[in-house]
């Protein structure tokens, strides 16, 4: 009697995640569909009896990224954080949030994490560099953005940046050299860098 017992708890404990597995990954099929709203709903319902799972907080997160809600997202990410603070994916959305706010010194804090954490992440230095550009602190971007380019040769974006940064400091055939990669690598923003620097 004891080990049928024990049997049906183990299969009911199975089945049980069995099925948070399922709204999970419908979770995420609605997301990559683009229901962020269902998303949501999905994700929020899991975490009713799964607070502390990691991949539905951020996932959340991300889908209220998405519909614009980014205070939401802004507490599901500093959730993530609570639990695990080095969590690479919730440092660089919080860096990215802080940017989006023109905060660039909360922004950097959450790059350098990023950095500390994994030191070969291009889009990190990418963002450190845009931050550190906005701060007008250009020598510490093109740092960042040459950082950038050593670990992602395809980095369309950092090419557009340094760039940018390049036209600022008056080194105009270099930055259409930037543009001419970026473009090449698909940047439509990189057409109009070329179009308006580079006649």
């Amino acid at each position: 009697m004891k080990n049928h017992l024990s049997l049906l708890v183990l299969m009911l404990t199975a089945f049980l995640f069995s099925c948070n597995d399922d709204v999970t990954r419908k979770g995420d099929q609605l997301y990559n569909e683009g229901n962020y709203k269902e998303a949501v709903d999905s994700y929020s319902e899991y975490l009713k009896t799964n607070p502390k799972d990691i991949k539905s907080l951020y996932n959340r997160g991300r889908a209220f990224e998405e519909m614009e809600q980014v205070d939401k997202a802004k507490a599901d990410f500093l959730t993530v954080l609570d639990i695990d603070g080095d969590n690479l994916s919730a440092n660089l959305s919080m860096g990215k949030y802080w940017y989006n706010q023109k905060d660039f010194n909360k922004a950097i804090i959450f790059f350098d994490k990023v950095i500390e954490l994994d030191g070969v992440r291009s889009d990190a230095y990418m963002l450190r560099g845009r931050s550190y550009h906005q701060k007008g602190e250009f020598d510490k971007a093109m740092e960042n953005y040459n950082q950038s380019i050593n670990f992602d040769k395809d980095n369309a974006e950092a090419f557009l940046y340094r760039g940018a940064l390049k036209v600022a400091l008056s080194q105009t055939k270099s930055a259409c050299q930037d543009f001419t990669r970026s473009k090449a690598l698909g940047s439509a923003e990189a057409s109009e860098a070329l179009a308006k620097h580079c006649r």
